[in-house]
Formats: C-alpha cells, sequence, structure tokens
C-alpha cells in the first residue's frame, strides 16, 4: 500500500517499493532468484533490502538472529555498543531494531504464496529521524509479485516500465543519464532505454535523423511511421541477411525459431528533455512491443 508521502517507485527484479522524494537505487546485486539492493537518500539514511526465492522451508527467527549477529560482528569497534530486539509481527513477519553508531528498524517477511523471504532495514546516523513512521510505511508498500496481468513493473533512474513475467534481466547498462535493460526469454529479446538531456542531443538533427543515426536504425530495412504530433518514430523491419543467418544457426542448435522480425519504437517528451526507445526482436507477429509502450513512462 503506497503512502502520499511516498511518490517515488522503485522496482527491480520483481521488488518495488514506494520511496519519499529524490531517493534512489544506490546499488544492486543478484538476479530473480536471490540479490540485494540498497537505496539511498539525500541526507544519511539508507535502505538495504535482500531477497531470496524458494520453495524450502525457512526458519525466519533464526535468519534473523544470523542476520544480528553479523551486525554485531561488523559494528564491534564502534561506539555506543551494539543492541538488538527482535518483535513477532505475526506467523510470517518479524520486526527488528539496532543501535549502534547508527539506528536501524527492519523487518524479515515471508510470502508464502511465491515462496519469497525478503530482509529490509532502514538504518539513518540521524537522531532525529523518525525511523519507525516513515519505515513502517515503505515497509508496507514493498510488493514481490507480478501485477494481477502478470508484468514485473521495473522503474529506476526516471524509467518506470513493465515486462512479462517471463522475460529474466540478461544486463543492465546504467550510466549517467541513460538507463538501458536488456531482457530475454529464449529467442525473444527485448531492449528498453531511457535517455536524458534530448535538446543537447537532438541539436543539429531531425529527430528521425537522430534515431537512425544513434540508435542505428539504418541498418535495418523495413517500414517506418512517424507520428510528428506526438513525437513518436514506429520500426518494423527484419535482421539484416549476416544477422539473420547468425541467428538462425544460433536457433537451430537450440530447437527454437530464429528471432527474425525488428519491431522498435522511439519517442520524445520534450517537457521532460528526455528519449525512450524500445526493440523487440522476436521469431513471430505479436503486439507486445506497444502493449510495454503503453507501461512505459516517465515517473
Amino acid at each position: 500500500m503506497r503512502s502520499p508521502l511516498l511518490p517515488v517507485l522503485i522496482g527491480w527484479q520483481g521488488i518495488r517499493l514506494w520511496v519519499p522524494q529524490e531517493w534512489y537505487l544506490k546499488g544492486y546485486t543478484g538476479d530473480w532468484n536471490e540479490g540485494y539492493l540498497q537505496i539511498g537518500s539525500p541526507g544519511t539514511t539508507e535502505i538495504d533490502l535482500k531477497w531470496v526465492r524458494s520453495k524450502r522451508r525457512t526458519d525466519l527467527q533464526f535468519v534473523l538472529q544470523q542476520f544480528l549477529k553479523r551486525m554485531e560482528r561488523a559494528k564491534r569497534k564502534v561506539r555506543p555498543p551494539f543492541t538488538g530486539t527482535i518483535h513477532p509481527l505475526n506467523e510470517h513477519q518479524l520486526e527488528f531494531r539496532w543501535t549502534a553508531d547508527e539506528r536501524a528498524l527492519g523487518q524479515i517477511q515471508h510470502y508464502p504464496s511465491s515462496g519469497t523471504i525478503v530482509l529490509i532495514q532502514m538504518r539513518t546516523k540521524s537522531e532525529h529521524k523518525a525511523l519507525h513512521s516513515l519505515g513502517r510505511a515503505i515497509f508496507e508498500s514493498l510488493q514481490v509479485e507480478p501485477d494481477p496481468n502478470g508484468w514485473v513493473v521495473w522503474s529506476l533512474y526516471g524509467l518506470c516500465t513493465a515486462v512479462p513475467e517471463r522475460f529474466r534481466l540478461e544486463r543492465a547498462h546504467l550510466l549517467t543519464g541513460q538507463t538501458r535493460l536488456f531482457f530475454r526469454h529464449r529467442r525473444e529479446h527485448l531492449l528498453i532505454e531511457r535517455i536524458a538531456r534530448a535538446e543537447q542531443l537532438l541539436k543539429g538533427y531531425s529527430f528521425e535523423e537522430w534515431v537512425e543515426l544513434w540508435l542505428k536504425w539504418e541498418r535495418y530495412r523495413g517500414k517506418r511511421l512517424f507520428e510528428p504530433s506526438h513525437h513518436v518514430l514506429r520500426l518494423q523491419a527484419r535482421l539484416p541477411f549476416g544477422s539473420a543467418i547468425a541467428e538462425a544457426i544460433r536457433s537451430g542448435f537450440r530447437l527454437h525459431l530464429p528471432a527474425w522480425r525488428v519491431y522498435a519504437i522511439a519517442w520524445h517528451v520534450p517537457e521532460q528533455n528526455t528519449l525512450f526507445h524500445i526493440q523487440y526482436q522476436t521469431p513471430r507477429k505479436t503486439s507486445l512491443l506497444e502493449e510495454v509502450y503503453a507501461r512505459t513512462r516517465c515517473p
């Protein structure tokens, strides 16, 4: 559940939560099955979040005790000395607190329907930060399952989008002013990216020229449809001959049809000074590109 005080959505590997204005994804490791997120703020407050997706039975009390022991070892040389407490909330949820050179409030929760266990804590060095009200509101906003239609939300660095649950993140390039996510499912390839500073990038080019050159659409022969009133350019094409042969060889060894169809869309959001680009490579005709486009926006 989202609080009006939490306007920023962060979504990564099926984990999503709402946080205050100007908070951001600071670091990440892992994959869909197991990983770690760190969320930063303009001040000294940070959120640490770990998740595991597994059908094995897990003793939450034991896991949390081990976590607090590791925290105590990490803080053994600081003052004041480390102290920690655990408070059961229900059968699937425990709350904990600890203090040392920082203060922290956290929860560990088991989601039986998906077999997901999430440990989340908010910690701060500020003595005046209201941890409990803010922390609990953030924890209550936490969701770990796809939406009712089976779509997984990804939201970070000014990009908010969603992809079908079957896709897994293959790699991500998170650069200054550019967020690029590569997804794959068997022979389907999906690229979603957001590019900032559009005004500077488009200088000296028309929007169509920039897309052809900088997004390398010029290598594809196919239909192009430009909608000037909406600043949108669409592409339907096939892989170039050499790329299609290589894709067919790779697919042949895996007993899959080659992903030779290319669908792409690029659009400019002048009021956000931002460009977006989605490219989808698939073996068959599908409307998935338009469905992803409809779910992609500036937060």
